[in-house]
This record gives structure tokens, sequence and C-alpha cells, in this order.
């Protein structure tokens, strides 16, 4: 009972002549929930059970003893009176002293017990000392009623990529304050609002924060001076509805960041991506909290069309900042799955994909298949005695080995192979039947959408995809692939393509070469176009089906130009060598890439060539890394707000050994999203040892589409520090907005792209050679016939002398040695083909059984001309051992083979399983396509390839005696790869003509 202020004023009272108390006064009130609001408000309902507390403010408040010569003595506070539309005067427990200048308050309300309702009003408040005098002070207090919300509503709709208006209507709301409200909704987060405007008692504006998931919220609204309203069922939210979204792959492996396709396929109300930077997320835990699952924002996000954007699960990284340094990725996303994933789009449509069909964090590594054996069968299967052996490793227990097929619709049907043998993580064997029933079989659609198998898998001659698949986890491999035939060898024009030239041409190679990480793609080398002798060099895409693509409109691509990288061109500014009747060549170093090179050739004038340029296939490996942009705040110029895309690439120096003076492919691509707060992009990227500068590019205006960027600026290599060292120094680049893109500014180089050529340290032919024939046999080159220009040395009479000679070098990785005569020809030819027997290309031909010829390699040189019509007679097709059991053979010794066949010329000839293909002009108008057994034997087996009269036998004509677009292709570029033979370009006839830029393939 307050012993000590009962003891101290009993001190007092007896030191005193009277127990009169002095007369107060007041300065103020405050609701200690609004202290800057004068004067205090106070709701007339609702507080804890002693009402509202609000605080008096003067001087002289005094309690004055009361009883003190009882054995109960008490303390009597000064009395509190509120006068307005009522006078109330608060029982004496409802009045607290602090000190003589603070008094305590606990107003009832009409929810207190006992209630007391206050009418809504202004009070004066009097205080009156006990024993002593009073002091009142009007318009101290305002009494007001409870708020109530009777309606929610959001008059332009629910966005998710911004805030959206809200109305909120009711009674009670205060003008010129700020209500505290929040959604409430069981098993989510609150979502707190912020008023922006109360403009009348009845009607207040906030927004809805952007982002906020859909669903039906409570609303709560809480007035500032202390009472609230919760409206059951306030606000339900719902966005625009992007389509049905599937994503490709839908796994990835926690030790690395997995790069994802999401495909979007609306329908009816349903929105396509609208541009811009949509917004990705993974509903996953990460491990430094493995039980809580969170939003983890993708990476890299990107507009590629209205169907389909890109992205970047950070499968490793987490929400850590690039780049990774912890090799065991200790803030990755938690292994297992499969996780859902929610697409926000600009538009403000949002989208997800279930869990059940979504992505899964995989603890191991995915399958990955190194090779198949064989690599080539005929429609008639493998049986359980000569099984398709899959090697490679990180097959999961139970894995299954699946064929698969490209249908006509574009779906690829994958079905099941029957296993045979004992599986292993790194050895798989299956049986390949001739036919697999739909019923073991599964149709995926082109957005990777499981639907019912429609057709059977018939075993047909092309090009097959052989798939692990394992059966605890969705995760697989693709191996491109298995290479099906006819068994009577007779070819067969394979699927048209859509795929044109982007420059029309003829007589040019076209070559196939390989990337770092294995991708293959198609390279146009010069050629003419019927009147001018190119330069230029074109690059196209394969896919894993065998389908060239490259710069797409619809369903037609075009190849796409490397104007960086015209043929003779190894130093900027230089001026490029174009050229016709050249040959071309292809090295793949392992653990590397290819490397392209170019023999010989005719210039513009006529004259022949004996330089030999080599050009390097990009790696991807070597483009600078660029980390995630800053965004930063600055004033004065600034990006417009919205999305822009960046890539880095590095300009090397003179002194590069693979790429002098050339660039390196791009970084990855990396969107920053602008607004008026963050208005600047700071790039970042670890430097690239020898580079000299760098090259910055962006999308010319805003919210273009990915992949639109063209140089904005260059930039010097620094200097200091130096580019060595671990790690190596970051470079920046900040883009304030100020600088665009030219219209007709450089793009990135796209993947496939050439380095330089390379001239320095490369090895001259022995002689000039213009419409020679070149082949690859292990590593050796082998260079043959043509014309040469310049009498003398190797180069036998006048001017134009045809050559018989045939001279090789050796590779050493991507360098390559001194060529040297290896022998001639029994006969002149050119505009002729080299083909190369040995066991990889005809292993019936080549076995160690007695007597073992193993191996053995045969060069073969197929048709051509003397300056006319093809060559007739004894020698069209010659042969020559060019290895033996010992190695390369020094001089090899030609000798005309006996083939029944017919000349051809400006075709092509390949040995492939067993069989040697011979295709060209016949003349004029004609075209042949003949093959057979390269070396017969009994029947229809082939024979062994022991001596050059091995090589006869009838090369019987195909069905096919044109290609699919008419003619003979004269002088077209022709390559192998997989199932298929392709040719581009070509004359009309033998006697030229306009060249097509059309491209088609062939199934051998």
């Amino acid at each position: 009972m307050r012993l000590h202020l009962i003891a101290a004023l009993l001190v007092l009272a007896g030191c005193s002549r009277t127990t009169e108390g002095p007369t107060p006064s007041i300065t103020g009130t405050i609701n200690p929930r609004q202290r800057n609001t004068a004067p205090a408000r106070m709701c007339n309902a609702q507080g804890d059970e002693r009402g509202w507390r609000l605080e008096l403010l003067g001087e002289r408040f005094t309690p004055v003893p009361q009883d003190v010569l009882t054995d109960t003595p008490t303390v009597g506070m000064p009395e509190v009176t509120l006068k307005g539309p009522v006078t109330l005067t608060l029982d004496r427990d409802r009045v607290s002293y602090r000190d003589s200048t603070l008094l305590l308050l606990d107003i009832p309300t009409r929810d207190t017990t006992p209630p007391a309702e206050l009418p809504e009003g202004t009070y004066a408040v009097s205080v009156r000392n006990l024993g002593g005098g009073t002091a009142e002070l009007a318009d101290q207090l305002i009494v007001v009623p409870p708020p109530v919300v009777t309606r929610v509503t959001a008059p332009q709709g629910f966005t998710f990529v911004a805030p959206s208006p809200l109305v909120i209507e009711g009674t009670g709301f205060q003008p010129n304050t700020f209500p505290a409200m929040r959604l409430t909704r069981a098993g989510f987060p609150d979502v707190e609002l912020f008023t922006t405007t109360v403009e009348s008692p009845t009607r207040l504006l906030t927004e809805l924060p952007e982002g906020t998931p859909e669903g039906t919220y409570d609303l709560e609204l809480t007035n500032p001076e202390g009472c609230s309203f919760t409206l059951p069922g306030a606000l339900t939210i719902t966005y625009s509805q992007l389509g049905l979204l599937t994503i490709e792959p839908r796994f990835g492996w926690q030790r690395r960041n997995q790069a994802i396709t999401i495909h979007n396929a609306p329908t009816g109300d349903q929105r396509a991506f609208a541009g811009g930077s949509p917004e990705a997320f993974l509903v996953a835990p990460l491990k430094t909290a493995p039980s809580e699952m969170v939003d983890i924002p993708l990476n890299r996000v990107a507009f590629v069309s209205s169907t389909i954007i890109t992205a970047v699960v950070p499968t490793c990284s987490g929400n850590e900042a690039l780049p990774l340094t912890a090799a065991d990725c200790p803030t990755g996303i938690v292994p297992g799955g499969p996780y859902a994933l929610k697409v926000a789009d600009t538009s403000g449509a949002v989208g997800s994909v279930p869990a059940a069909s979504g992505f899964t964090v995989l603890r191991s590594e995915p399958p990955v298949i190194d090779s198949i054996s064989p690599s080539a069968i005929d429609t008639r299967g493998l049986d359980a005695t000569t099984p398709l052996v899959v090697t490679g490793r990180s097959f999961g227990t139970g894995a299954k080995v699946q064929l698969l097929k490209q249908l006509a619709t574009g779906n690829v049907l994958a079905c099941e192979l029957p296993a045979t043998g004992t599986a292993s993580a790194t050895s798989l064997s299956a049986r390949v039947p001739p036919l697999i029933a739909a019923a073991q079989c599964a149709e995926f659609t082109t957005t990777g959408t499981q639907v019912a198998a429609t057709a059977d898998l018939q075993l047909t001659a092309g090009l097959f995809v052989v798939r692990v698949q394992n059966t605890a986890d969705p995760a697989y491999a693709n191996y491109s692939g298995l290479i099906v035939t006819n068994p009577a060898a007779n070819p067969t024009p394979g699927p048209a393509l859509q795929t044109r030239l982007a420059t029309a041409r003829a007589d040019f190679p076209l070559v196939l070469a390989t990337d770092e990480l294995g991708q293959p793609f198609l390279y146009a080398l010069g050629g003419t176009d019927g009147t001018n002798t190119l330069a230029s060099v074109e690059v196209a895409p394969v896919t894993l089906f065998g389908d060239v693509g490259g710069t797409c409109t619809g369903p037609t691509c075009t190849f796409h130009t490397l104007e960086r990288t015209p043929l003779g061109v190894g130093t900027e500014g230089e001026t490029p060598e174009p050229r016709r009747g050249l040959t071309a060549v292809v090295r793949t170093v392992p653990n590397d890439t290819s490397y392209v090179f170019v023999l010989g050739g005719v210039r513009s004038d006529g004259t022949a060539l004996s330089t030999v340029e080599r050009a390097q296939v990009l790696k991807l490996s070597d483009a600078p890394a660029l980390t995630p942009p800053e965004r930063l705040t600055q004033e004065g110029t600034a990006l417009p707000p919205g999305t822009w895309y960046y890539r880095v690439s590095a300009v090397l120096g003179a002194s590069d050994p693979e790429n002098p003076n050339g660039e390196t492919l791009p970084s990855d691509e990396h969107p920053v999203k602008s607004n008026a707060a963050l208005n600047v992009a700071r790039l970042t990227w670890t430097c690239v040892p020898g580079a000299v500068k760098y090259r910055v590019y962006r999308t010319a205006t805003v919210n273009e589409t990915s992949g639109a960027e063209r140089l904005l600026e260059e930039i010097p290599a620094p200097t200091t520090p130096a580019c060595t060292g671990s790690p190596l120094p970051q470079v920046s680049y900040t883009d304030t907005g100020s600088k665009a893109p030219a219209a007709n500014a450089p793009r990135p180089l796209p993947p496939g792209a050439l380095g330089r050529w390379v001239r320095t340290n490369m090895p001259q032919l022995t002689v000039e050679r213009g419409n020679a024939a070149a082949r690859v046999a292990g590593d050796s080159v082998y260079v043959s016939g043509g014309f040469c220009s310049t009498a003398g040395g190797n180069c036998p009479s006048s001017a134009g002398a045809l050559l018989s000679s045939v001279e090789r070098a050796t590779f050493n990785g991507p360098q390559l040695g001194a060529f040297a005569v290896a022998g001639n020809m029994t006969r002149a030819r050119q505009r002729h083909s080299l083909a190369f027997a040995d066991a990889s290309t005809a292993p019936g031909s080549f076995t160690p059984a007695a007597p073992d010829n193993a191996q053995d390699a045969w060069l073969l040189a197929v048709g051509g001309d003397a300056g006319g019509a093809p060559l007739s007679g004894t020698g069209i097709i010659e042969v020559a051992q060019v290895r033996n059991s010992g190695g390369p053979i020094a001089t090899p010794a030609f000798s005309a083979a006996t083939y029944n066949t017919a000349g051809t010329h400006g075709g092509w000839a390949e040995v492939i399983a067993n069989y040697l293909f011979q295709a060209g002009s016949t003349g004029g108008t004609g075209f042949k396509l003949n093959s057979g057994f390269v070396c017969p034997g009994n029947g229809n087996d082939p024979g062994k390839c022991l001596a050059a009269t091995s090589f006869d036998g009838t090369l019987g004509s195909s069905a096919i005696n044109a290609y699919q677009q008419g003619g003979p292709r004269y002088l077209a570029g022709s390559t192998l790869f997989r199932a298929f033979i392709y040719a581009a370009g070509g004359f009309p006839n033998d006697a030229g003509g306009t060249p097509t830029n059309t491209l088609e393939r062939i199934i051998y």
C-alpha cells in the first residue's frame, strides 16, 4: 500500500501546521501512443482491462495522507475530472502519482469493467489536490470512436511485380494520421500495409506490396490512438495467370548451378511472357536453414520470347554472391525435392510449376555418357549376344537405357531398351529391338511435357539419341548418337532442313567442328557466289538429332556470318583474302577444343595458294566471368527504368598463341532492372590473362529481348594490378546510361565463333594447290592433287598445271608440322575427294583375325577431273596404304582400284560402316550417288582390305539421282556427321550458274 509514500507524507504532516495541499497547474495531456499529437486523442472503446492510459502533465500534483491516526493509513490522490459532452470524475484507483509533474490516468471505455463510455467530443481536464486548490485546462482531450472497416477493394486489380492500389472504406478513420494495417492469413507471414492517404473518416488509400502471395486475407487496422478493427476475409488476392509452365531440365547437381529453360503455353485468358526480366523463385530450403522453405530467387532470368525465358537455379550458390569459392557449396540448396517453382512476369501475371513437376536438387552427380558401342547398327537392331554397351559414370542404381527418336511433330519419343548383362555405375548393356511398342515409351512435347506415346518406335535409317535415365530421380544423360543404317547401304534423303546459308555459294568446304563441351557446329568457308570470290565464314549449330540451327525467324534459320574472322584476317584491320577451290580439315584436341585448318585455294585472280591457316573454335571457358551487376544510385544521367542485358568479352594480345588479336566469346548474360532510385549499373568480372581490352555489350533500348546486345564501349585492360595470381583481380565498369550502342554496332560473338586466322608458325604446302582434296587420318593430314600456278619446284610445268602429288603433315595437339611429299597418284586430278578406310570406318574389313590388318589404313582418291569432264576409264578411284602395324607409311604407293563405277567430280566420297559412298556430278546436270562394300567379301559380307586388289566390285547406283532441291549441287560444301551427309550450296550444273543457299542431308 505505497508504504514508502505514506511514510514520507506522515513525516511532512507532522512538521506542518495543516494538511492542505498546494494549488496544481496543468500543462497538457499525452497519449503514449501519439506523443507528438496535441491535444491527446483517445478511443472510447477497447483498451486493456483498465482502459486507455493517458499522461497528465503539470506542476504541484500533491497526494495527501489520509486516516493517518488509524491502523490503515492511505494516500489521497488528486481528483481528476473530464468535462465535455459528459462529466466523468475518475475513481481514485485510476489515478497514479509519479511525481509532482506527472499523473498517470487509466480512462475507462465501454469495454472495461465496469464500462464507462465517453461520448465523442472534446474534453477539458480538471485536477483538484485534496485539501488544496483546483486547476482546469480546456480542450485537452479528444474522444473518438473506434474504426470500423466495411470493405476493401483493388480498383485496378492486382499485379505481382508492382504495388497494387487499395481503397479501404468504413468509419472512424482519422484524417491526417497514419493507421497501422496488416493483412493476416493462417500459415503465412503477415503483410504490412502502409497508408498513403486518409481521405476522410470513411475512406483511406493504401497499397498492396508487390509479391504478396495469392489468397484470402483478414485486414487488421489500428488507429494511432490505439483502437483497432479486424475484417475477416477482407481481401482475396488473385493475379492474372501465365499459361502452363514447364522446365527443362528438371534437375541439377548440388555442386554446380544449373541453367534451365522455362516454357509457357498460355490458353484462353492466360498470359504469355511480356518482356523485360521476369522474376522466378524456387521454393526450397537452403543448407544454412535446412528446415525452412523459402523463395530462392533464380539468377540471370532472361526473356527469350513470349513463350520462353531462361534462368539459372542457384543449386550451389544459394543466395550467396558469385563467384563461388567453396567447392562443397555450403550455402546452396538442400538436396531433395522436387521443389516448386514460381514465376512473376513483368506484366503482373504469375504462374507456377507444382512440386510434382518441379526441380530436383541431386545429392550425387547426374549420369555422364562417355561412349556407346557399337556407334552404328542397321535396322535389324542388336540382340543379347552383341548388345549396345553404354559406358560413362554416375549411372544410378536401376538406371535404364532409352532410345530417343524425334518425330515429325517435333515431339521426342523415348523408349526403354531391354537390359542385358550386369549393370554398374559405369556401364549398362541393352538389346536394341527393331520395334519397341508404344507401351514401353513416353513422348515429350517441345516444351518438355510428358504425354502418352502416340507411336511405336521403329528402327529406321537415321540418327537416334541414347539416354541413361535414372529411376530414383529425374536425372538423365543424352548421347548423340546411335547411327542406324539400311542393311543394303542404300542412302535415302534425310528429313528436310529449313536452314539456309547467309550467302549462296559454291566451290567451298563445309566442315564440322566442336567446342570444348562437344557441341557441334557446321562451318562454310569462302567459295564463290557465282560472280565474286568470297572470304566470309558462316557457322550454324547442330542439334542432338542432327537438325541445324542458326539465326531463326519462325521455322527458317540462317547461318551466322562471322564478321570478325573472314578468311585471311589475323589481326584487327587486316584485309580479308577471298578464295575458292580451297580445302579444309578439323583437328579436335582432347580436353581442349577443335581447330579448323584451311589449305590452299584459288585467289580472285585465279592463281593458287600454298598457305595454311588455322582458327580455334572459341572456348566458353575463356570468356570473362561476369558477376551479377550491382544497381547503384547516381545523380545526373541514368538508365531509363526497365530491364537491360549485359555481356562482356576480352580482346587478347598479339602474342596469344591460339587467338592472337582475337576476341573471346562473351560472358554469360546478366540482366539489370533499373528504376528511379537504382539508376546505374556496375559490372564486375575477373580479369582475363593476356587481355589488352574488354568489350562491354548491352541492349540498345530498355526491355529488349535477351540476346539483343550490341557493343556499348571498349575499355583498356588495367595494367595495375597485373592480371596474375590467385584469385585473379577484378575489373569493373559503370554504365550510367550516358552512352548507347549504335544501331549497327557489333554484336557479341555467337557460340561456335572462330578465333583469328593464324599464319605465324603455320607450315606451307609444298606446292600451291587449288581445287585440291584433303583428309585427316589419325594424327596425319593428307593433301592431294589440284593445280599449281608458279612453275618450278613441286609445280611440274607451266601455270595451271594439274598435280598428281600427295603430301602429308603430322599433328601435335593443335600444332601442325611441316608438309612433305608422300607419293603420287597415278593420275593428276582436281575437284576430287579423299576417303579413308580403317577399322573405324570399315570395322568388318579391318580385324585382328588372321590375317591381322586391324592397324592398317588406306587412302582413296575418288573421282575428279583433269580440267573438263569427270575422269573415266582406269583409275577413277585410286588407293594407297598409308598405315600398317608399324605406323604411318612414309611414301604410300597409289594403285588404280578396280571398282565398276562412273566418274564424278565436284562431289564427295566417304567410307562408312564398311561401304564406300561416291557422289558428284557426272556432267551437265547429271548426278550419281553410288555405293558398295569398300572391300567386297563373300555374298553380303564385307571382305578384308589386304591389298590394292581388295578394292574392287561394283558401286551400285542408289535411289538418289538428284538432291531434294534438285540438280547435282556441283562443288557444294559437304561433310559427314553422325548419320548424315550434309550438303550446302553448290551450282545447278557443272557449267556453273547461280549457286543455291539451301542445305540438306542424306541418310547413308
